[in-house]
């Protein structure tokens, strides 16, 4: 369908109309409202009350390309290339995985804790960066790392920082090959590493299994725990006295994993749900 000399009413009516076939309908009046508000610069308000304007042709051309994307399933995320998350925003694309709720999540888990009032931070794994970069803004005095195996996801991080305002230092590190992190020393180690199961793919919604980054997603049945275990063992050797290593996971391995931290040394391991009442979070202090 072309879009020509259609109105305000009817591009919402149409949006409608082809979304609802692939989201649930709470879902289909967030992307509508994301998208005006990008291309047309409207609020859900000015929506309304512009009811009957006709944007121009390079809008509306905008506005055409937007939806035919969003037929496709890709998420409207990745579409406008931004999101918010932690309420900074972040640019996003099939380089690295939008960021979550279940990690804001982890990330206010962090922030009740208690830490040095300079912490030295490391996020595994960043992706955007969005873990990061939002511990760096809320401390702004700590020292604060990031590591990918990905370099576009890493060029990805430097400019999400560089919009945010932050210093975070990003390097390329592979977490499976790696052994070490040099001299370096952290009172924060975080991660959310791969932790679903190729196995668990048929669960998943096309708009993931199609656009997102699969090597920042899926591990393989037969060693599910792997990235868990690398990154214990980098933290043994790196996490300062009673310093707190941080994981996301994936609820169907959180007393196996409980049980791999304390074997290691780990005190005061707790396992954490998220609001959907999964477990979701993992914590541990090294003695």
């Amino acid at each position: 369908m072309i879009f020509k000399a259609m109105n305000v009413s009817a591009l919402v009516q149409l949006f409608r109309q082809e979304l609802i076939q692939i989201y649930p309908q709470r879902e289909v009046e967030q992307i509508i409202a994301l998208v005006f508000e990008e291309v047309l610069n409207y609020s859900r308000v000015d929506i309304v009350l512009n009811s009957d304007e006709v944007p121009d042709d390079g809008r509306l051309i905008a506005m055409q390309a937007a939806l035919d994307r969003l037929k496709n399933s890709e998420p409207v995320q990745y579409v406008l290339g931004k999101t918010v998350f932690y309420g900074l925003p972040f640019r996003v694309n099939k380089d690295v995985l939008i960021p979550r709720q279940e990690t804001e999540e982890l990330i206010h888990w962090i922030l009740k804790d208690q830490f040095p009032e300079r912490p030295t931070v490391i996020d595994l794994g960043t992706g955007s960066g969005c873990i990061p970069i939002v511990l760096k803004d809320l401390w702004p005095a700590a020292k604060v790392f990031g590591a990918d195996i990905s370099i576009d996801a890493l060029n990805v991080a430097n400019q999400n920082a560089a919009q945010n305002g932050v210093e975070v230092e990003f390097f390329h590190f592979d977490i499976i090959e790696r052994e070490s992190l040099a001299f370096m020393k952290f009172d924060l180690m975080v991660s959310n590493p791969p932790y679903v199961r190729r196995s668990e793919r048929n669960l998943m919604e096309q708009n993931v299994l199609g656009f997102e980054p699969e090597m920042a997603l899926f591990v393989d049945d037969s060693d599910p725990l792997i990235f868990y275990r690398k990154i214990v063992d980098l933290a043994e050797g790196h996490l300062n006295k009673g310093g707190k290593l941080y994981f996301e996971i994936n609820e169907a391995y959180g007393a196996e994993l409980k049980q791999l931290m304390k074997d290691r040394g780990f005190g005061n391991v707790e396992l954490k749900k998220d609001f959907n009442g999964k477990d979701r979070m993992m914590r541990g202090v090294w003695n």
